[in-house]
């Protein structure tokens, strides 16, 4: 029996004795392994006279001579023809040679029931001697439901059932951590208030795992230290072979869950953040322990090939220039997003002393709050802009676009929009020269690394099409040396992606086969990922017209995103979906958010008049009664032969075909339908514009399309289903059903709605059932949803 401290072994073995045996004639012995001699033969004899006192008939005595107890004694038990069950507790103070004794007693029909917090060592001994055996857990050893009940009525304390499942599904039902959280959680165990973090602190502030002395804590100390590990690093920090096991055991224990990392492409453990800074915080370490387990971390990172592991160790010893030399290496692939809690080193440092390290200044500023939340950050990203961008002057080419990158980076981050202007018109010249000049021989991981930096920061911007535009040059390099400049195939997925996300939000046909770059989770794990990827899904379900869909993927994306205001785009475009949602409440909302996330300014817009964000943005800004500035301010490179913007131009047309329609004019309807379909790529486009049509129009432009060549391109049809969506049906409320309204958002009752309105609770009844008529809703819950969505 294998379970850590106040699993309640000592009591089921006690319990186990004075039950008796199941067998007939059965003697159980039970020691407590902390009061048996270390010495075999002492052990050998001290085991003879509790048989002896158990026994109803006389025992031969045991030889004088050492070298013959063993032997004498393990005949006469063969001999005894009674069953005998040793049970010993606290085993894994037991030494070697110990154990061989033990294991000798099988041989003449003796059982042995093992327990102790760690039994390695026993285990081992056992798979030598090929012994077979079977260990029951942490969790098989722990209370039912039922019997934690019973142990909290035995203290004298009465939980309600909803305290008592809180408290049961926080320690899982281990009998220690039940009984700390009565003693020193009292109030928050009654009202059902006990987190798990909380009920294994109160635990280890009386079983420190300092004292545990087993191999498993020693596991703890060094793992603990790390937000998650890989099997193989497991390995690397386990003293002995068992670390499969020891991982095994964190999981029965709740401690962390196994999930899948894209990066490495393979299933980590992964604490609950909450509970390894509670074990952290219980678990003593010297500075020299604590520095070889750091040490022992690193070599395993080295030997796994996890950078980002390896960073975090670097950060956390102190070594500030190895760090920077690695990260720069790999700077796109190791920025921190969701992952923060493997840079907790660096979230110690301050943003101020890193200014001369740009790499692990960008990385720090990641971990930071949003910039207006974080005026030292915004310090050090000015200073260290400025740094960046004169330290480019005088180096090579590549290392000077390098400087630039950082540069534009700090400069996004301090809010600097003119500078950052400046600094993106040099970058992009200089990038474009390099590609096509003899510099393109040079180039290397870390410059491919820095280009898709650049792309990434430009698209959090909230300028888009720059950020495809080097994308492009990007994908130029990695398509010339994949295996070289892509070893793990991510960074010509994400190029290939920003330019997806790019054709699909000027209505261009798909550059690339959509399917591998936005199906599976294999590249979303990168902020960016996230972002990119929820946008270019949320185009093509807005074309398509289903609503839902396209803010279904924004949601997503923002509530994985580690800042979401550093994404503007997200916050505009889930507005613009507030207002086909009907959500007045929304709309401001997401308006705001976009306004304290961009650097954008109202006025002149850096790219086609006709461009659809202009118009998205002319258009919320009329729904909230103030101008809005439109997100591109970065200029964009035109591209010959082809129309720049069709979504825009496309849109036009169809409305100027609802319009024609509209003035009973077919001819001039039929005409703007043949400019659509010219502009139409072979996915549906711009089919929300109808929502502001009614489902009749719809069917009549259908007709109209059926006589325009090509016109089945446009797929009209699908507009049917949300043809009005857009054109609100206005709700007539009372005045008293909107008093009613108010106190339901507050959570009030139909008796405390009745006592502040001054009526009777049949009258809030009656006006409670024609607010569900009005808003179609069959529950409260549902009614207040619906309210909000309808801006009621």
């Amino acid at each position: 029996m294998e379970a850590i401290y106040g699993s309640g072994k000592r009591t089921v073995l006690r319990q186990w004795e004075d039950r008796g045996g199941s067998r007939y004639g059965e003697i159980r012995l039970r020691f407590s392994a902390r009061r048996l001699p270390r010495d075999e033969l002492a052990l050998a004899r001290m085991l003879w006279e509790a048989l002896r006192h158990r026994l109803d008939r006389p025992l031969a005595d045991l030889p004088e001579e050492d070298g013959l107890v063993e032997a004498a004694a393990l005949g006469e038990l063969r001999r005894l023809r009674r069953p005998v069950t040793l049970a010993i507790h606290a085993a894994e103070v037991l030494d070697e040679s110990v154990f061989g004794l033990l294991l000798d007693l099988l041989g003449v029909g003796v059982r042995l029931i093992i327990a102790g917090n760690d039994l390695s060592e026993f285990m081992r001994s056992a798979q030598r001697r090929e012994v077979y055996y079977w260990t029951l857990g942490d969790r098989e050893l722990w209370l039912s439901r039922e019997e934690a009940r019973h142990l909290v009525e035995e203290q004298g304390v009465a939980l309600t059932e909803e305290a008592l499942t809180e408290l049961y599904g926080a320690t899982l039902g281990h009998p220690g951590m039940i009984l700390s959280s009565l003693a020193t959680l009292p109030v928050e165990t009654s009202r059902g208030l006990v987190t798990r973090d909380r009920a294994i602190s109160a635990f280890l502030a009386e079983e420190p795992l300092g004292r545990w002395g087993t191999e498993f804590a020693d596991f703890l100390a060094a793992t603990v230290l790390l937000p998650r590990f890989t099997l193989a690093e497991a390995t690397a920090l386990a003293r002995q072979d068992f670390a499969s096991r020891y991982m095994s055991r964190m999981l029965e224990l709740g401690l962390g869950r196994m999930v899948w990392h894209p990066r490495l492409h393979e299933r980590v453990f992964r604490w609950d953040e909450h509970i390894r800074l509670v074990i952290r915080r219980s678990m003593p370490h010297s500075a020299e322990g604590t520095a070889e387990a750091v040490e022992r971390i690193r070599l395993a990172a080295r030997d796994c090939g996890d950078e980002e592991l390896l960073m975090s160790s670097l950060v956390s010893t102190g070594d500030l220039d190895g760090a920077e030399e690695l990260l720069r290496e790999s700077i796109w692939d190791l920025l921190p997003n969701a992952s923060a809690p493997m840079w907790e080193a660096l979230e110690r440092l301050s943003p101020l002393a890193l200014t001369e390290r740009p790499a692990l200044l960008s990385a720090r500023l990641r971990l930071s709050p949003h910039r207006r939340l974080s005026p030292v950050s915004a310090r050090a990203a000015h200073r260290a802009g400025r740094l960046a961008a004169d330290a480019a002057e005088t180096a090579d080419p590549w290392a000077r676009l390098g400087g630039l990158v950082h540069a534009i980076t700090f400069a996004l981050y301090a809010g600097e929009r003119e500078r950052l202007i400046d600094l993106f018109a040099r970058a992009r010249t200089l990038a474009g020269d390099l590609v096509g000049s003899e510099a393109l021989d040079a180039v290397g991981g870390r410059q491919v690394s820095e280009l898709l930096l650049l792309a990434e920061t430009t698209f959090r911007s909230g300028n888009a099409i720059p950020a495809a535009e080097i994308a492009r040059l990007a994908i130029q390099l990695l398509e010339g040396d994949p295996v070289g400049l892509d070893p793990r195939g991510e960074r010509l997925a994400f190029a290939r992606l920003l330019v997806l996300h790019d054709h699909r939000a000027r209505g261009l046909e798909d550059p690339y086969d959509p399917a591998p770059l936005l199906t599976g989770l294999r590249f979303l794990w990168r902020d960016g990922d996230i972002a990119v990827a929820a946008m270019t899904l949320m185009w093509g379900d807005f074309d398509d017209g289903d609503f839902e869909a396209a803010d279904a993927h924004l949601l997503a994306a923002s509530r994985r995103l580690a800042d979401p205001e550093a994404w503007p785009l997200l916050a505009l475009m889930r507005a613009h979906m507030a207002v086909y949602r009907k959500s007045s409440g929304e709309l401001e909302e997401f308006v705001s958010a976009f306004e304290r996330g961009t650097l954008s300014e109202p006025g002149e817009f850096a790219q086609q008049s006709l461009s659809q964000m202009r118009r998205i943005t002319d258009y919320l800004g009329h729904k909230v009664g103030r101008p809005l500035p439109s997100p591109g301010y970065l200029p964009a490179t035109p591209e010959g032969g082809r129309t720049f913007y069709p979504r825009t131009e496309f849109t036009v047309h169809l409305m100027e075909a609802l319009y024609a329609l509209r003035a009973e004019r077919p001819e001039a309807a039929r005409l703007a339908l043949s400019k659509a379909v010219g502009l139409t790529p072979h996915r549906a486009i711009g089919l929300y514009t109808l929502a502001n049509a009614s489902a009749q129009e719809v069917r009549g432009l259908c007709a109209l399309a059926e006589e325009v060549p090509g016109g089945s391109r446009l797929r009209l049809e699908k507009a049917l289903r949300f043809a009005g969506d857009v054109q609100a049906t206005p709700i007539d409320l009372s005045e008293r059903e909107r008093e009613v309204l108010g106190h339901l958002r507050e959570g009030a009752t139909n008796r405390e709605m009745a006592q502040a309105l001054f009526i009777s609770v049949n009258t809030v009844k009656f006006h409670r059932a024609n607010l569900m008529r009005k808003l179609e809703a069959t529950s409260r819950e549902k009614l207040l949803q619906r309210a909000d969505t309808l801006g009621v």
